[in-house]
C-alpha cells in the first residue's frame, strides 16, 4: 500500500516538474484531508497573506490558540512542499488548500514557529489567569 502511494507521489512530482495541471495535486493526499483543510481555512475567516503576517508577527490578538493548533495540524509535508515548489502556473488556478500550502512555504521553519506561537498564547493565558500573580500585583501596588 505504502509502496504504491510512494510511486504515485513520484509520478506526481515528475508531472509537476513537466508542468502538469494543478488538479493532479489532489492525488498527493486523500481528498478527505484536503476537504478538512479547506474547512479549517474557512473557519479562520481572513485572507491567507494576513494570516501568514499574523503568524510571522506572533500576534495573539489576530489568531487564537485553537486556530494556531489547526494550522499546525494542517501543515504540508515535505513531499507536498516539493510538489508545490515545482509548480510554475497561475496560483489562482490552485485550490484554496494548495494556496494555503504555498503561503505556509513562504514562512521559514513554519511548523516550529507555529508551535512556539501556540506555547506563547497558552503561557500568556495562564499568566493572566494566575491568582498568585494577581495577589503579587496588589501587594506591589499597595507597597
Amino acid at each position: 500500500m505504502r509502496l504504491r502511494m510512494m510511486r504515485e507521489k513520484m509520478v506526481l512530482v515528475q508531472r509537476m516538474i513537466q508542468g502538469a495541471m494543478p488538479k493532479q495535486l489532489k492525488k498527493a493526499r486523500e481528498r478527505n484531508y484536503l476537504h478538512n483543510t479547506e474547512i479549517m481555512l474557512t473557519k479562520v475567516k481572513m485572507p491567507l497573506p494576513d494570516m501568514m503576517a499574523a503568524v510571522l508577527a506572533m500576534d495573539e490578538l489576530v489568531l487564537d490558540v485553537d486556530q494556531v493548533k489547526n494550522l499546525i495540524k494542517f501543515c504540508p509535508t515535505k513531499e507536498e512542499m516539493e510538489l508545490l515548489k515545482g509548480y510554475t502556473g497561475d496560483k489562482e488556478n490552485l485550490e484554496k488548500c494548495e494556496q494555503y500550502f504555498l503561503e505556509l512555504m513562504k514562512v521559514p521553519r513554519v511548523e516550529s514557529k507555529l508551535r512556539v506561537f501556540s506555547f506563547k498564547i497558552q503561557f500568556l493565558s495562564h499568566v493572566r489567569k494566575s491568582v498568585k500573580l494577581k495577589i503579587m500585583k496588589k501587594i506591589l501596588f499597595f507597597g
